[in-house]
This record gives structure tokens, sequence and C-alpha cells, in this order.
């Protein structure tokens, strides 16, 4: 209901609400005329006013006029089923938040009921009627004469409890939770720490957080944590203590699992030893040599920090090859102008940068052929993630890279999320097709940051004339994590592991959604080690409430996602059970919320937002 009340008064563009409900046919308009003309004289001084708290009018004349700017605040932190079924609980319980009235009777008249929520109720309100006269109307002073002088009215529906669905309502918010699969759930998981946290970096931070993805708008909030504390394996635990089984994965770098014992050992080691020194490291050469083993275009190395340090310095050792400065793109490649400059995000980015960075479209060479007949000659490279959550149609990656060299442009590969996680040499490896350059990093050092370009020879040699350089470039711990993560990846069961387990989450997936009758609204699409959840509104377009409302429903069963399924090496068969149990009971609240077309009032916080639309 808080919801519903929220999207109307958007829709309409009010200031104030007034509410008065239908179940309360004896309301006098004097009385709620009192409330109104209370709120009307603070001139703006009030939130809420109402005449409830504490009661002193008959059960049935209840009024409350609160401000659009109230409703909001309380639809955005509100969490309790008490506070989105009642609407205002979250206001007046907030005294500290929100500037509140109360308008008193001056004789508390509070033990009379004259709502209809029971029959008795009914009988109550019709005998009123008839003695009353049902054609003509009357106010609270003339139903009060005529209980006087018929007091055994009164016993109709005297027994009858005041508030009795709120108070239900209350009880529910202690609730436990059900069995597997159930729909019922626990929501009083607490978060307050993560509220103090988030209302600190108000004061602090920008966005609240350092990487967008990561942010406060990416999942529900009020349900979903802010903050998160510590992690093992597959598995996390907020400010609050609360546990959940990660699947972001911290945005895909944590492929052996959180705190790998292989990985965390080498990094100790290291830590004795140091972290940054003045001249390069021995592992610096150790890494280099390992990454040319292991992925098929590497002949030298260059390593960055994070994915948009290796796509830049990818894209200017390409410019500096060939002399050129277009470049063609396709998929996500970090934060740098080159390429932002061709989202939505792109203030900030010189138009003159912008100009000089063209899209094209996955799986249509035609859209990748205009671009060099529009800009003979001007090409240096096309950058390309190889497989996204849509694989490449017959042989479109071969006919990419021959319409790039045919042109005499670098291909580079973006794997910086591919690698090391589609396959031990990345999409490169597993679809056997090679590019001149390639950018790997996130699952590269199991979550320590570092990345790499990694290329041809003759290509990767420019690096001597171009700047690409930062005190960090060869720091140790990262290197140390990196050469245990690779090592392991290479010796161990890790990428048939991501396989077999993405494969069960994305099988058990779409036939749970089949199950419920959302073939066609929800599907989990992609290669295994990593898949994305799709959610479409009946016209088929991408629908965010309903993603929205199934991130909820699994958080809520202690299963943090972001829109799919990253997978580790520690994910384990009682994991992949839970998880698909959460996910049946989250299905199950979808199919219904479609089936009662209030999917957005289901919801107990804002829809999720995305980071930003390509251009």
């Amino acid at each position: 209901m808080l919801a519903r009340f929220h999207r109307a008064a958007r829709r309409f563009g009010v200031s104030v609400i007034v509410r008065v409900t239908p179940d309360c046919p004896l309301l006098d308009p004097a009385v709620a005329g009192l409330v109104l003309r209370r709120f009307t004289d603070a001139h703006g001084g009030l939130d809420y006013v109402g005449n409830t708290q504490p009661p002193t009018f008959p059960d049935g004349q209840d009024t409350e006029v609160f401000s659009a700017a109230a409703l909001a605040l309380a639809w955005r932190e509100a969490r309790l089923p008490s506070e989105r079924e009642h609407v205002t609980p979250y206001i007046w319980k907030h005294p500290e938040r929100f500037r509140l009235a109360n308008v008193r009777h001056v004789e508390d008249l509070s033990r009379l009921r004259w709502t209809v929520d029971e029959a008795a109720d009914l009988e109550f309100v019709r005998r009123v009627h008839e003695r009353l006269g049902a054609d003509r109307l009357f106010g609270m002073a003339e139903v009060l004469d005529l209980l006087r002088r018929e007091p055994a009215l009164l016993d109709i529906n005297r027994s009858l409890t005041r508030n009795e669905g709120y108070a239900r309502s209350v009880r529910a918010d202690r609730a436990v939770s059900g069995p597997p699969g159930d729909s019922v759930m626990d929501t009083s998981r607490p978060l307050a720490r993560s509220e103090e946290y988030f209302a600190r970096a108000e004061k602090v931070i920008p966005s609240c957080t350092q990487t967008f993805s990561k942010g406060h708008t990416q999942l529900v909030r009020g349900v979903a944590p802010l903050f998160l504390q510590r992690a093992q394996g597959s598995h996390v635990w907020d400010v609050d203590g609360n546990e959940y089984i990660d699947y972001p994965m911290a945005l895909g770098p944590i492929v052996l699992g959180h705190d790998d014992p292989d990985v965390t050992a080498a990094v100790r080691a290291q830590l004795g030893d140091g972290v940054a020194f003045s001249l390069p490291h021995p592992l610096e050469v150790e890494v280099s040599e390992l990454l040319t083993q292991v992925v098929p275009c590497a002949e030298m190395v260059r390593f960055g920090k994070n994915g948009s340090d290796a796509t830049a310095g990818a894209v200017r050792v390409a410019r500096a090859y060939t002399g050129r400065e277009r470049i063609a793109a396709c998929g996500y490649h970090g934060w740098q102008d080159w390429y932002i400059g061709a989202t939505t995000r792109h203030r900030g980015v010189p138009a003159a940068v912008r100009e000089l960075t063209h899209l094209f479209t996955y799986n249509d060479l035609a859209s990748l052929r205009k671009l060099f007949d529009a800009h003979p000659g001007e090409i240096a490279a096309v950058i390309m993630e190889p497989v996204g959550v849509v694989e490449p149609a017959g042989s479109f990656l071969q006919d990419v890279a021959a319409l790039a060299r045919a042109n005499g442009a670098v291909l580079i590969y973006d794997e910086v999320v591919t690698s090391f996680r589609v396959a031990l040499g990345g999409a490169q490896a597993h679809y056997g097709v090679t590019p001149d350059l390639a950018c790997i990093g996130k699952a590269m050092a199991n979550g320590y940051p570092v990345s790499a370009v990694v290329g041809r020879r003759d290509i990767m040699q420019v690096f001597d004339e171009i700047f690409f350089s930062f005190t960090f470039g060869g720091e140790a711990l990262s290197l140390a994590a990196a050469k245990a993560t690779i090592t392991k990846i290479r010796d161990a069961d890790v990428i048939p592991h991501l396989w077999r387990q993405g494969r069960r989450l994305q099988d058990g997936y779409n036939a749970l959604a089949a199950e419920a009758g959302l073939a066609g609204v929800t599907r989990c699409i992609g290669l295994p080690p990593r898949t994305v959840l799709t959610f479409a509104d009946h016209q088929g377009r991408e629908s965010l409430a309903l993603k929205s409302l199934f991130q909820q429903e699994v958080v809520r069963r202690g299963i943090l996602n972001a829109g799919g399924f990253n997978l580790c090496y520690r994910h384990s068969d009682a994991d992949v059970e839970r998880t698909l149990e959460a996910c049946r009971a989250a299905l199950a609240v979808l199919a219904e919320g479609l089936a009662a077309d209030d999917v957005e009032a289901r919801l107990q916080g804002p829809v999720i937002q995305p980071v930003f639309r390509r251009a």
C-alpha cells in the first residue's frame, strides 16, 4: 500500500495527501476538515497531521494529512511489513525524522467502533443508517446522540479490537522464516549498521561508493545490505552480521573463493619481503612468463591495476602502432575518456575525444563494416568483448578478425571479465580465435588489484615509446596473488567446477521459471561460469521492477545476487541447492505480483537503477 500511494502521488504530481479510507463509512467531513486545517495552518511547518496518535475520536473517523516528501522518504526507508502495508506507520513512528501533530477530541471517544472490518461492524453501520435515515446526511454529533438514546447498539461490535489488522502486521514483523521455498520470510534482518555507515558515507563520498556497480542503487534499499564486513569461501557477511551466499563475487574477481588458502599464503609470504620496491621485482618476470604460457596471444606483458588501465593502454599502443586515432568498440571497456565518452556517463569528456570512438553491434558484422567504410584508413583498433552474455553467432569472431586485419586495424580482446573464468586462456582459447592484443584482469589474482595488456611482440614493443607507467604497476602482493591464482587454476579442477556448478544453476533456474509460468518473463543466459538473469515485461522490454523484486526476495533468503551468477571454486552443491530453493520462492512471488499487477507495490524499497546506458 505504501508503494501504491507513493506511485500515485508521483504520477499526479501532488504535494499534499489527505488519506481517508472506505472502511470508515461514518466519517464526518467536518472531522476530516479539522485535520486538514491543522496541516494547512502550519504553512509547511508540519510533515504529518492525524487524529489517531493517540486516538480520541471514534474508530472510523480516522483522517491523515501528510506531505508527498514525507511519503517519499517513508517509501525509501520503511522496511517492516507493517510499515509497507499501512502507509503511514513509518512516519508517525519516527518523530525524530518528521514534524508531527495530532488533532484531539475534547472527550476521549476512542472506545467507540464505527469502522467496518467484520460482519458485526457492517451490522452496526446498517442499524445507524436505519435509525438516522439512509437518504440524508448526518455527522458525528448525530451518531453520538443516537448512541446515547440507544446504547444497546454498542453491543453489536463491542467485542472487536481496534486496529486488529495493523496489530497482525506488527506480529508479522516478528515472524520467523518458513520452510525452504516458502514465500513467507522473516524481514526483520537487521541493517542498522549498514544504514549508519551509509549516513556517514553521504557526507564524505560522492554516490556513497567507490564503484557504481556496488552502490546503493543496485540492490533494493532497505532489504539488501549496503556494506559488507568479511568474506570466506563462497559466503559474505555484512556489517550487521547477516550471512549471504555471494554471487557478485566482487564483480567477478573472486574465482577461487574468498580468502583462498593458497593465495593468502602466497600474499603473506610476500608481505614479509615487501610490497612496493624501488626497482622491478622478480615476480614481474615470473608472472609475465606464466601468462605467455597460458594466454594464446601473449608474447609480452605489461601490468596495470584494473581493467580500465589495460584497455586504455591497449588503445594507446594501437594508436601509436598504426598512426591512426579512431576506435571501433563493442562491449563495456572501463571508465577512461576514450570509451566512457560513448556512453551516457560522458560528462567531463571533451567532445573531440568522444568523436573518436564508434560503437558497433555484437553479432552484426555489417555494423562494423559500416564503420570501416565511413572512416577508411582511420580506425586504429577494433576492441571488443569476445563474449558477454550472448555467444558469438556462427563465424562472427573469425569474421571480425579478418575484417579488422584487412583494414589494418589492431584486434583487441577485452578479456577482463572472461580471462581465467571461461577458460584458463580466456575466451580466445575457448573459441580458438587469437587477437593481436588482449586485456586481462579481474579473476587473474582472485581479488587482488592487477591487470595486464598482453599480445604480439611487435605491437607490445611500442610500449617502449608510449607513456604507460605508474607507481604500483609492479606491486608485489598482487603479483604474488596472481602467480598463486593462475597456478591453481592451471593445476586444479577450477574451470570444470565453474562450468559444472554454473550449468546446474542455469538449468535449474530456467526449469523453475518454466514451472512458475515465467519462461517468457525471465531466463538465465550466458556461459555457465558467468550467467546473467533477464527480466522482461509483457511487451518484451527489460523490466527493472521485476529484477528488483527478484533480488529483494532472494536477498531476504540469504542470497546476494546482482542480476546473475559469478561462480567460484568454493560454490558447493549445498550452495547451489539453497540458491535454487531461494529462486523457487522468489519466482513464486514474481508470478503472484504479475498476476495481481502489483509488482512495484511488493517492493520494500526503490526500483534498482542502471549505472548507465550506452549512447
